[in-house]
């Protein structure tokens, strides 16, 4: 027993040392698709695993079925904490893609994995495929103190969109009474800009049917959002644990907002 735990310590450690982890656009993940597909059709496993089961399913597999060595690899890849730590983020699952020899993957998708499957002596990104070529109605709100953007995509096209602004003041450097003022002030303003939002976000929101939904910019808006928008409230299982990095909350941002949401997530061993 001693000996096994010291080879996967190895293998452990060896993971980390080559891991090289990526976050690509549909046209470079489906270069690393396509190097994948070109690989011999033995010795190779493609493991996909559903959000609520990733790396639990990964790690329930039998050695018995598999090569206990490769499973093992795999095992300690999806278990390391880069890979458990962004999946976490995402909350879309994972498709493993395993040559025992090169082409070494796991990938993280924009939107999750519906089943866990296991295919030995298969590459098999179908599903992976399937998942990215679905046209999604998409609802965007990206929100920072003083900005926001919100907009709905349906097959790529932005269809609704509305952006605005709200005075909220900065801190006040003074002490005392002053400070203390202007300090209740900014937060009455700033409930006043989260209604506000909330509004907007209902207005834009509500007559569409949603797949998913993403919030972009503080992360610390979002929970105190929630209450103010009563669309948010009945969706929260639709919205992404991912949040996109805004600084800035216009339309620009918002068109280019897409591309950012369509990205995976692939490391690399």
């Amino acid at each position: 027993m001693a000996e096994l735990n010291q080879t996967w310590y190895s293998v452990y450690r060896y993971n980390i040392w080559l891991m090289e982890q990526q976050t690509v656009t549909r046209g470079r993940l489906d270069d690393v698709l396509a190097n994948a597909n070109s690989v011999s059709k033995t010795d190779v496993i493609t493991i996909y695993a559903s959000p609520g089961s990733f790396p639990g399913y990964v790690n329930s597999i039998s050695a018995e079925a598999i090569s206990s060595a490769c499973i093992n690899e795999i095992k300690q890849s999806a278990n390391l904490e880069a890979v458990v730590k962004k999946a976490g983020k995402y909350k879309t699952g994972a498709a493993i893609f395993w040559d025992a020899h090169e082409n070494k993957h796991i990938v993280l998708p924009p939107f999750p994995i519906a089943e866990d499957r296991t295919l030995i002596n298969q590459l098999d990104t179908s599903l992976l495929l399937e998942i990215l070529d679905r046209k999604y109605a998409i609802g965007v709100m990206l929100v920072t103190w003083g900005s926001y953007a919100v907009g709905v995509f349906d097959g790529g096209n932005l269809i609704k969109s509305k952006v605005g602004t709200g005075y909220i003041h900065k801190k006040h450097k003074k002490g005392g009474s002053s400070q203390k003022r202007f300090a209740r002030r900014t937060e009455e303003q700033k409930k006043d800009f989260l209604r506000k939002v909330g509004n907007r976000i209902d207005e834009i929101f509500a007559q569409c049917t949603l797949d998913h939904i993403f919030f972009g910019g503080n992360r610390l808006i979002l929970k105190p959002l929630l209450p103010e928008c009563r669309y948010l409230e009945s969706k929260t299982e639709k919205i992404s644990g991912r949040v996109l990095d805004v600084r800035h909350a216009d339309k620009e941002v918002l068109n280019n907002s897409l591309s950012e949401i369509m990205k995976s997530v692939v490391f690399s061993f």
